[in-house]
């Protein structure tokens, strides 16, 4: 078989990226493949005892880009709080709650009422976060020499914040009262990384796009996938599940096609790699000569963490909704749990404490309906010790997981949900070893590569590799990241002729 573009993997950013080769050239010359037996990757929905799961929270605000690759999604706003924060009191064994507001305006009203001393500072951090935000625009994927003028008078607070961590950036102004600085932290949890360690830029960009809106697909996040696979199917485009492939071929140094699993070869012009990104580059290369300056960077990052998601099923009797969980996102922590739980993972360890914890809850029933069910969520979780507890000691391996599940069920039960527990009618957990198997990366990273500031902007690896017509979708991890990511691959090896050579969609 001959296609002019391979795509390996059929996740959000593959799907994008597709789409984006469509706007321009013909369908026919495109071919996704997707190893598992259906598309979506992260992003997807899976179903047990009647009860429905999602896998992923939040779709921010991407009108901009399904009007675009014209895709009709039907989705729900929050009609709620787009999150809670729950700050617990170990001592007294209570928790103190902040909520988030939907938009922008009410949650910036919101502080300044709650935080009068604070509304000067209030005021200049949202104002600065929307014109960083904004500065996007001006940002090219790929800067020539002649845009860098441009660059440096357009985007000068992306500049001057793009090697600071978030912590770094709030500190910039000056809180008076620390629980602002709480509050506005809870943004790092969403990033997957503390905020003594996620890039500055990340956060406060996921916060703006989340707070122009919130929604969840009505029929669960499979959705989302499985609609733009349609869009493309209608459009002539291949996408093929359960095709394997452990292989990019390169001639010559330039990437030429693909050897799936069956033996199977498919010649292309270009290949774009949407996998882990050690998998990428230690699988599927055949290459002896990696002494070149990408593949030193490759082999310097650091992936991001694994962690636990909790499922429950819970029974009708108890009222969520009342509880105020028909919101998108709710955070459950003592202060400066999040980044003391990473210190752990740096050691290889899990943070398990009475005293010092971090988590989330989801409860999307709320929104989609059906029966009811509730999500936790759990990072930092090292890989290696529950991988290797699996392989070795299946027994243990699930001793182990219930012993953990019990105590963030615990924990929810404590502090935010009285008498869970007799509610629960079916439990399903994922460790780093389901996400190892699911995604297919070997440390069970669920944003690949860590977004900190030696990584990330400038300093990231290019999606452009040092192979000629390889790349790889790693603008960032999230919906609206993997869809501007997409449209960055085929702007590029086209010339431009998406966005001008911009590193978003204008």
């Amino acid at each position: 078989m001959k296609k002019k573009l391979v795509i390996i993997g059929a996740g959000i950013a593959g799907l994008s990226t597709a789409l984006a080769w469509n706007k321009i050239n013909n369908p026919n010359d495109v071919i996704i493949l997707e190893k598992n037996p259906i598309p979506g990757g992260c992003v997807t929905t899976f179903a047990r005892k009647g009860f429905r799961f999602d896998t992923t929270q939040i779709i921010p605000d991407v009108s901009n880009l399904l009007e675009f690759f014209d895709v009709d999604v039907k989705l729900k706003q929050f009609d709620n709080y787009y999150a809670r924060l729950f700050l617990a009191d170990p001592e007294n064994q209570t928790a103190k709650v902040f909520p988030i507001a939907s938009s922008k305006e009410e949650f910036q009203n919101y502080l300044i009422e709650h935080y009068p001393e604070d509304k000067d500072s209030i005021i200049r951090f949202f104002t600065y976060c929307q014109e960083m935000y904004d500065e996007l625009n001006y940002l090219k994927t790929e800067p020539k020499l002649q845009h860098i003028p441009g660059i440096l008078w357009n985007c000068k607070k992306i500049i001057a914040n793009s090697n600071l961590t978030y912590h770094q950036f709030l500190n910039k102004f000056h809180f008076n009262n620390p629980e602002v600085f709480q509050i506005l932290d809870t943004f790092s949890s969403f990033s997957g990384l503390s905020g003594d360690r996620c890039v500055a830029l990340l956060t406060t960009c996921a916060m703006i796009t989340t707070l122009k809106g919130a929604y969840r697909p009505e029929k669960g996040f499979i959705q989302f996938p499985i609609t733009l696979r349609k869009k493309l199917e209608s459009m002539g485009t291949e996408v093929v599940t359960k095709c394997e492939v452990i292989k990019i071929i390169i001639k010559n140094g330039k990437a030429s096609g693909v050897l799936l699993k069956t033996g199977e070869v498919i010649e292309a012009d270009y290949v774009v790699s949407t996998v882990d990104t050690k998998v990428t580059f230690n699988n599927l290369l055949d290459i002896t000569n990696r002494k070149n300056k990408y593949f030193k960077k490759v082999d310097k990052i650091q992936m991001s963490p694994s962690g636990f998601s909790i499922h429950l099923g819970l029974d009708d009797d108890i009222d969520l909704k009342k509880l105020g969980f028909n919101c998108g996102y709710n955070v459950l922590t003592t202060s400066g749990a999040f980044e003391n739980a990473f210190n752990h993972w740096d050691q290889g360890e899990l943070m398990v404490s009475d005293d010092c914890f971090h988590m989330a809850a989801i409860c999307p029933s709320l929104i989609t309906g059906g029966k009811q069910t509730l999500i936790m969520h759990v990072v930092p979780v090292h890989a290696d010790k529950w991988i290797k507890l699996k392989e070795s000691d299946f027994n243990k391996y699930k001793e182990a997981k219930h012993k953990i599940t019990d105590f963030y069920i615990n924990k929810l039960e404590q502090y935010m949900i009285p008498n869970l527990t007799k509610h629960i009618q079916y439990t399903d957990v994922s460790t780093p070893a389901t996400y190892m198997r699911y995604i297919g990366t070997p440390t069970g990273s669920q944003y690949d590569m860590l977004p900190v500031p030696s990584n990330f902007g400038k300093n990231r690896l290019p999606s452009r590799t040092s192979i000629d017509g390889l790349f790889i979708t790693k603008f960032s991890h999230g919906i609206w990241p993997s869809m501007q990511a997409g449209l960055q691959i085929i702007d590029m090896i086209s010339g431009g002729k998406i966005m001008d050579g911009n590193s978003s969609l204008r």
